[in-house]
């Protein structure tokens, strides 16, 4: 009897005995990938699935064949990674792969893929300033375009070419906009004449460039006594990124130097992932949560100053759409109910496409079968072994957007369980 009821299953799942499975990428890059002129790079793609995925791209919404006629390019053997030699400024492009086998097509996000770049500095005449002793100074700085972009030192330059990196303190520090700012001058600020510059560095080309010669030649003989004055702060009304590092910063100007604190003004405690840095100036969420939005105030104070002298910053938190529940693979059997969910949230709210195989929900053939039932979940009905096919779901507002890519499998359903010893 068990014999017959095995026979049975085997004769109605007839094409699938085999173990089938659409494809789903795995290895995929970042959303920007940034390139050397002249050195590899390499865009990883690589799928499971059963049988074996077939590999294609996209470059700018257009099918592209990376073993075209260029032999720069090379697409690995069995999985859809494209490497790049030499690669140059017509590279550039949004790049999209695909992994398809006879059971549905999966996708990676969409990559952009750039040249890295650091421009010079503007040619601008040296500079010297002239402050008194105990005055504050700022030495400007305006950073070169670079892909990404730079990261900016402040340096003395040496007599025979060398370079020493300014030690920040709470004296010296550099703002958000990469000036130097010196909240009172001292006379070793003379450097013994030798020059301020502003650097800009880009890690990927492995190039640095150098702004201006800046001097400072300190007058007076003796350090004039200041209260605190107002420098520098971050914007009044200023906004971050749910999940990224944020800063704000205040700089106060006076001798003696002065003493900066953060409080929140309704009484809440700083979070602890909320750390003060640069000697009191700044502070540092290492992840920017919704609850830290509000006002914060900077204050400072010195011995001329016992009253605080203090700036407001109104935090505002918004977000790129992010997961509250990720999608998930489904399998199951013929006949059942196949749901599935994209819940994720952002601000501003995000909207959301589904997906089959790549193609947008409302242009596919099956889209009569497919309900949905919520903004963030469709279901298919009575589903049979034909019905394997990849999900995806897009969720995107100005900030960026994530991708759900999960496969439909379709299963005899002896096959999802306990299958009787003959």
């Amino acid at each position: 009897m068990r014999r017959v009821v095995l026979l049975a299953c085997m004769l109605c799942c007839t094409g699938i005995l085999a173990v089938t499975r659409p494809p789903g990428v795995y290895i995929q890059p970042r959303y920007d990938v940034f390139f050397k002129a002249g050195e590899t790079v390499e865009m990883p793609c690589v799928a499971e699935g059963i049988p074996n995925p077939r590999y294609t791209w996209q470059k700018n919404g257009i099918d592209f064949n990376p073993s075209g006629n260029d032999d720069r390019l090379v697409q690995l053997t069995n999985v859809g990674t494209i490497v790049i030699n030499r690669p140059e400024d017509k590279d550039e492009g949004i790049f999209q792969c695909f992994a398809e086998n006879d059971y549905g097509k999966s996708a990676t996000i969409n990559i952009n893929l750039r040249e890295a770049k650091l421009k010079e500095f503007d040619v601008e005449a040296d500079v010297t300033f002239s402050p008194y002793l105990g005055e504050s100074q700022t030495l400007n700085c305006v950073a070169p375009e670079s892909i990404p972009p730079p990261e900016v030192y402040w340096v003395i330059k040496e007599q025979y070419g060398g370079l020493t990196p300014i030690n920040f303190d709470a004296r010296v520090t550099m703002d958000h906009e990469s000036r130097l700012r010196i909240t009172n001058i001292k006379a070793v600020d003379s450097q013994d004449g030798k020059a301020y510059a502003c650097m800009a560095m880009n890690r990927i080309v492995r190039k640095t460039t150098q702004g201006a010669h800046q001097f400072i030649i300190p007058r007076g003989s003796s350090e004039v006594q200041r209260p605190v004055t107002y420098m520098w702060a971050s914007p009044t009304d200023h906004f971050g990124l749910r999940g990224d590092e944020f800063r704000i910063k205040c700089i106060f100007a006076g001798n003696p130097t002065p003493d900066v604190h953060w409080v929140r003004p309704d009484g809440k405690p700083l979070p602890d992932y909320a750390k003060q840095s640069s000697f009191g100036q700044e502070l540092v969420f290492s992840r920017l949560e919704f609850s830290d939005g509000g006002e914060y105030v900077c204050w400072a104070t010195n011995a001329l100053s016992p009253q605080r002298v203090q700036r407001t910053i109104t935090v505002r938190v918004e977000s790129r759409p992010y997961w509250i529940e990720k999608p998930r693979d489904v399998v199951l059997g013929i006949g059942e109910t196949a749901r599935f969910k994209c819940l994720a949230d952002g601000m501003p709210k995000p909207s959301l496409n589904w997906y089959i195989n790549t193609v947008r929900l409302g242009d596919a053939n099956m889209d009569k079968r497919f309900k949905r039932i919520a903004f963030d979940e469709v279901m298919l009905v009575n589903v049979t072994k034909e019905d394997a096919m990849v999900i995806q779901c897009n969720v995107t507002n100005k900030y960026g957007y994530i991708w759900g890519d999960v496969y439909l499998n379709v299963l005899c359903k002896y096959l999802l369980g306990f299958i009787p010893p003959v």
